[in-house]
């Protein structure tokens, strides 16, 4: 009688799980078009409008094997079609509700790229069957399709489950570089603004630059039909977060107990009827 065939032992399973996983993540992490990785701690990305959050009690809902998840966001999948930098800011929500039966504490998150952030509160903590709702600010950054993971974490370093984002961008005007990176060695960094169509190709269309707010940056001409050029004053930065420390219109981190400001959204004025303002984040080093 023939012995049966032993298994792949645990270890081997677990180590392949391992493995696929870090495959999937590298799979899944975005290039290019100005996409980089970040992360935070809760205190990033605060509210603006100081609004309180909402909380509601409901009984924690099981999985289908019968366990208890400890966090569940709904959605898991937001698909925002197509968002510009030009016009209205695009703001979704996401709700996170404790599934399981001890109170949690979100801690911060991970992101696949700088440009998505949970306007989350410090240490907010959930009972059982609690829920907070989470505006997500979202800051268009290039050209074209586009599909980022949040990724929110709890207490002992544990994954509270990730919400996928689709979209396509399609900005009139295009910022280059699409994120100002404070310079090494500078405190100035010349960007340009180049018109172009749905596709991303160039439009020999005049326009300029009628203002930038906060005034940080100047209009500083144009680069022949279709382009125009700011400079972006980061000394000017630095002095307006010092005198308003705290403020809103930043977002704002700490190191090595100092705070300082992390990124800043500019608004540039144009004539261009295709995009009359346009966002521009800005970030220290």
């Amino acid at each position: 009688m023939e012995r049966p065939r032993p298994g792949p032992s645990s270890s081997m399973m677990l180590i392949a799980a391992v493995i696929l996983v870090g495959l999937g993540i590298y799979m899944n992490w975005p290039l290019g078009n100005g996409d980089d990785a970040a992360s935070g701690d809760a205190s990033e990305g605060m509210r603006e409008d100081g609004a309180a959050r909402s909380f509601g009690e409901r009984p924690p809902q099981p999985r289908e094997d019968g366990s208890l998840r400890r966090v569940r966001i709904s959605p898991e999948r937001l698909d925002l079609g197509v968002i510009s930098q030009c016009g209205p800011r695009v703001k979704p929500e996401v709700l996170l509700t404790n599934d399981g039966p001890e109170p949690i504490e979100i801690l911060g998150w991970v992101a696949t790229c700088s440009c998505v952030a949970p306007e989350l509160e410090p240490g907010i903590r959930l009972a059982p069957g609690a829920f907070i709702k989470v505006p997500i600010r979202l800051d268009p950054l290039g050209l074209g399709g586009k599909s980022q993971r949040l990724d929110f974490r709890l207490d002992g370093n544990a994954r509270g489950g990730s919400v996928r984002i689709d979209y396509e961008i399609r900005s009139p005007i295009l910022p280059m570089p699409v994120m100002v990176v404070r310079p090494d060695r500078e405190d100035v960094r010349l960007v340009d603004l180049e018109r172009v169509d749905e596709e991303g190709n160039a439009l020999a269309e005049a326009f300029s630059v009628r203002g930038v707010e906060p005034p940080v940056a100047r209009f500083v001409g144009t680069a022949g039909a279709g382009h125009a050029a700011i400079e972006v004053d980061f000394k000017a930065i630095d002095a307006l977060a010092e005198a308003n420390p705290g403020s809103t219109l930043f977002d704002w981190e700490t190191r090595n107990g100092q705070t300082r400001w992390k990124t800043l959204e500019i608004e540039v004025l144009t004539d261009s009827t295709a995009c009359e303002s346009l966002r521009v984040r800005v970030r220290n080093q």
